[in-house]
């Protein structure tokens, strides 16, 4: 990171010296179990060049998100509710409305948001649930999900997507159905990106059809996903950890941290058989743009 001392943080001016290698688009540092760790993460990312984007799922998290990237310059914040996280909070467009107010500088993505059929229905299938009790809860992460499509267009910042389907690609096709909705509605100015994806190319497809993105965690350095990432364009495509979960080869076991990022650079350099360098320069870029941080780097 060059000329650190010049940064300044909550809407002050940035100079455009960060010397940023590598991008997480997707980390939960502000997790309980990195308390003790996460300064040290944090410097270390800081020496090694990695970013990341620190990712909120309801109100609190979005807050820790936003004050952990406040006290960083390689840190950017993702404010939202997730679907199924905290289902005690709507989404409070007025309380999230000044948040962003107060720290547009940090703020670049609503999100984690979207659709989670995977629980919902295994609570079907062991019987702990009903068909009925279902739909009432599709319906209300359905109110959920486009509340905040409304709220990032409203403020123009791009959506970071979680999307679960229990089987047959149940809740992408909802989601897909609702984004092609608001698409309309909003002119076209919807901008997605699909977060820890492990889907066939037949999703990967419909995804990049519509001129979204997706992000691949450390599953892929262990799970077969070489057909869909070798069929996805490298442009539609950025890296991520969700850390601290799933963490790639050789750190299976340990918790995730953006330090991990390189390693599934790595493999998708690997999967598309490209320079690694060249893939690491592309997928900085996707970031760069998907989440305007050009006037920051």
């Amino acid at each position: 990171m060059k000329n650190q001392q010049n940064l300044c943080f909550r809407g002050l001016n940035y100079n455009k010296n960060m010397d940023l290698r590598y991008f997480d688009i997707h980390s939960h540092l502000t997790e309980k179990r990195f308390d003790g760790a996460r300064e040290t993460i944090a410097q270390k990312m800081l020496e090694q060049g990695i970013g990341t984007i620190s990712i909120g799922v309801d109100q609190a998290e979005s807050q820790a998100a936003v004050d952990f990237a406040s006290q960083h310059p390689h840190v950017w914040a993702a404010i939202g509710q997730h679907p199924v996280d905290n289902k005690e909070e709507d989404f409070d467009t007025d309380w999230y409305q000044n948040l962003y107010n107060q720290n547009t500088e940090k703020i670049v993505s609503i999100g984690e948001c979207g659709l989670d059929y995977y629980w919902p229905k295994k609570d079907i299938e062991v019987g702990k649930s009903s068909e009925q009790e279902f739909l009432q809860e599709r319906e209300r992460q359905i109110v959920l999900f486009e509340s905040q499509i409304d709220f990032a267009i409203k403020n123009n910042l791009p959506l970071m997507l979680h999307v679960r389907s229990y089987k047959d690609a149940d809740a992408h096709q909802d989601c897909f159905a609702i984004l092609d909705k608001k698409q309309q509605e909003h002119a076209g100015k919807i901008r997605a990106n699909f977060h820890f994806f492990t889907e066939g190319p037949e999703i990967a497809k419909q995804i990049v059809e519509r001129g979204f993105t997706m992000s691949f965690p450390g599953v892929i350095t262990f799970a077969n996903l070489d057909v869909t990432i070798q069929a996805i364009p490298l442009e539609h495509v950025m890296s991520e950890t969700d850390s601290p979960y799933a963490a790639p080869k050789p750190f299976r076991g340990e918790d995730a941290t953006p330090l991990m990022v390189p390693e599934i650079i790595k493999k998708i350099a690997e999967i598309k058989q490209l320079p690694e360098e060249d893939v690491r320069k592309q997928l900085l870029q996707n970031t760069q743009n998907f989440f305007n941080l050009q006037k920051y780097l």
